[in-house]
């Protein structure tokens, strides 16, 4: 199936700059597995945030579906 990835702030560098991309994932796959087809270990990320799809905050392991766009975020700090 086909889903749309899209990185935020400190995560562009995962995609050398680009914002997102068009990508095939297997029928089911979990948010970690898309990320993981392209190269993306979220364990491995220190800053590392949170994922959503179709705008919706959501858990790691929350399946997809077709024409899903899932934005994967960096935690973000202040102060």
């Amino acid at each position: 199936m086909k889903i749309t990835i899209t990185l935020r702030g400190s995560l562009l560098k995962f995609f050398n700059g680009e914002r997102e991309r068009q990508v095939e994932v297997p029928d089911g796959c979990t948010a970690e597995e898309a990320l993981k087809t392209v190269g993306i270990d979220w364990t491995k990320i220190k800053n590392f945030g949170f994922v959503a799809i179709n705008g919706q905050r959501v858990m790691i392991y929350d399946k997809l579906k077709e024409g899903d766009e899932l934005k994967a975020y960096p935690k973000i700090s202040g102060g």
